[in-house]
């Protein structure tokens, strides 16, 4: 733990000699509401009944779609940028010689980008909430919406690993990360709810772990709804955590053995 706050802390004081971006990152949040309130106004009366059931709201539906987004973008690219960052400046094979346990480096390594991300997303929210976003009141709502929040960007921080594999191995992520991005994007519900796409399509979408997640978290964050209710959808994106996750642990391992065998750990 202590690993992983010292790398956290490394990143935040990097972060904080750019001041002026973090400013701009923050006050473009703020200005996308103004456009994406009017256009979701408009389209309103299209949207209402394909989204009853996800808050009714289409504002709120896509605002929830894009904070859900920003996390799942960090969890899928953070990883592997960490990973090249790292063998380019000779940093990583440091890290790894250390006596610290890699699941601290990891979360060391990531860490900033999760917490920056979540920061950027209660702005978005806040803005949300100024122009008339209503979200349920509620401690076990939020605390429900948290829940799902995390096993939504559990279930993508695999692909963020499998990128690494590939960084390790190859010195590329290839399409793996704009793939991932695109079909969860369009397949998984973020602008639209997946009802209204065309049937074939729909099954490519349970496929997407979004598409769960996503519906679920606007369910208890717009809708108020238990636990209970939304339990299918929570029980199939745990399915997706547990299956992606083992996936990708196995990969890394076999990626780092193969670079420490091959000798090119630290070879830009």
């Amino acid at each position: 733990m202590r690993e992983a706050l010292a790398l956290v802390r490394a990143s935040w004081r990097t972060a904080l000699s750019y001041r002026m971006s973090m400013v701009f990152s923050l006050a473009s949040l703020l200005v996308t509401v103004v456009p994406v309130y009017f256009v979701a106004r408009a389209l309103q009366p299209m949207a209402a009944k394909a989204i009853a059931t996800q808050g009714g709201d289409y504002f709120s539906f896509l605002l929830v779609g894009y904070a859900a987004f920003m996390f799942i973008s960090v969890a899928v690219n953070t990883m592997p940028g960490a990973v090249s960052g790292g063998i380019s400046t000779g940093t990583l094979e440091a890290l790894l010689s250390t006596r610290a346990p890699i699941p601290a480096l990891v979360s060391g390594m990531v860490g900033y980008s999760f917490l920056w991300t979540t920061v950027r997303a209660v702005v978005l929210l806040a803005a949300g909430v100024a122009f008339g976003m209503r979200p349920a009141l509620g401690i076990e709502s939020f605390l429900t919406s948290v829940v799902i929040m995390v096993l939504i960007v559990l279930a993508y921080l695999p692909f963020g690993i499998l990128g690494a594999a590939l960084v390790l191995a190859f010195r590329t992520t290839g399409p793996l990360p704009s793939a991932v991005l695109i079909a969860s994007g369009l397949l998984g519900g973020v602008y639209y709810p997946t009802q209204v796409i065309p049937s074939w399509i729909q099954l490519l979408s349970k496929a997407v772990p979004l598409t769960y997640g996503l519906r679920a978290l606007r369910q208890t964050l717009l809708e108020g709804y238990p636990l209970s209710v939304v339990l299918p959808d929570v029980l199939w994106l745990a399915g997706f955590v547990i299956l992606l996750t083992a996936i990708s642990l196995f990969a890394i391992a076999e990626a780092l053995r193969y670079a420490r065998r091959s000798g090119t750990l630290a070879q830009y």
